[in-house]
């Protein structure tokens, strides 16, 4: 059983980094709940931030200058070569993730994703409950 559980521990410390693949909502969120949420955008220089935080307001999130508040949405961009990623974090917990070569593919897929729908329909993620409540 010791050896099993071994095998297993190192099989999973071993394995490839992945992305959380995004899975597309029934009934995506409208451009009125898309807004509920400001969203600070992070990106390695200025001017990617002030491009990627354009696309997203032209989709409908409300985009903010400031450090977000809590309970509010923090959007990281990052590059993967060739790729570009969007984590999406609300209070440092992870709510999605997108991946795309272009900044409307993330805008897009963030824009349509069942996790997101699932943090504006639910008034963030159950682990923030706790938090949020004070």
């Amino acid at each position: 059983m010791r050896r099993a559980l071994l095998v297993l521990t190192t099989a999973i410390a071993c394995a490839p980094p992945a992305h959380w693949p995004p899975r597309p909502a029934s009934k995506p969120p409208t451009p009125a709940e898309l807004a509920v949420y400001e969203v600070t955008v992070r990106a390695p220089d200025e001017a990617e931030r002030a491009a990627f935080a354009q696309v997203l307001a032209a989709r409908g999130f409300k985009v903010v200058d400031h450090d977000p508040y809590r309970g509010h949405l923090e959007l990281f961009l990052t590059h993967e070569s060739p790729a570009l990623v969007a984590t999406l974090r609300s209070d440092g917990w992870f709510v999605d993730e997108a991946v795309g070569t272009t900044y409307e593919d993330l805008a897009n897929t963030l824009a349509v994703s069942q996790r997101l729908t699932d943090f504006i329909r639910n008034s963030g993620l159950p682990q923030q409950y706790p938090i949020l409540s004070h």
